[in-house]
């Protein structure tokens, strides 16, 4: 057996050139293999805190009456900075304050 796989090659070089192209990309194709992870927490999935205030999640209420699921916490503590209650600029944020001024001034040309 070792001696049938030792001697010449009787392939042409074409094939022999797809099965090199196939060994080397095959491991670009496979799927990556993953690490089993432990799980952080065996408790209930209602006792574990919520990333954004701390409060168990059990005290949340989760509205996913629209494609876009609102996670709502109980308490002010640690949320994100307020909505924005003046103009936005063209990514969703707060304009800036030379943007503001800009937008004066063209307001005032006008009017």
């Amino acid at each position: 057996m070792a001696r049938d796989e030792a001697g010449p090659d009787t392939r042409n070089a074409f094939t022999r050139f797809f099965d090199r192209v196939d060994r080397i990309m095959s491991p670009a194709f496979e799927s990556p293999k993953v690490a089993q992870e432990e799980p952080a927490d065996s408790g209930p999935s209602g006792e574990k805190p919520c990333p954004i205030c701390g409060h168990p999640m059990f005290e949340h209420y989760i509205d996913e009456s629209t494609s876009n699921v609102l996670l709502e916490c109980p308490t002010d503590e640690r949320l994100p900075e307020p909505a924005a209650s003046g103009p936005l600029n063209e990514f969703g944020m707060p304009a800036s304050d030379e943007r503001l001024a800009r937008m004066r001034r063209r307001a005032e040309k006008r009017g």
